[in-house]
């Protein structure tokens, strides 16, 4: 098992998934990868405004999320 203080993560796959901040900006779920031992984490990135139009064109889903 490699052990890794500092990880070199970089996105090795975009995902169909937006969702929106309380201000209404969109994020996208990605999963990065650590270059140096392969340690994965999926995590939400800022993206432009301009990828929610892929919501009306069907090519992404937007999540939302239920309180209970």
């Amino acid at each position: 098992m490699n052990i890794c203080i500092s990880h070199n993560f970089v996105i090795k796959h975009r995902s169909n998934a937006l969702q929106q901040d309380e201000m209404g900006y969109p994020l996208r779920l990605f999963i990065s990868e650590c270059t140096k031992c392969g340690k994965t984490k999926q995590e939400w990135i800022d993206v432009n405004e301009s990828e929610l139009e892929e919501l009306r064109t069907g090519k992404s889903v937007l999540v939302k999320w239920d309180e209970n």
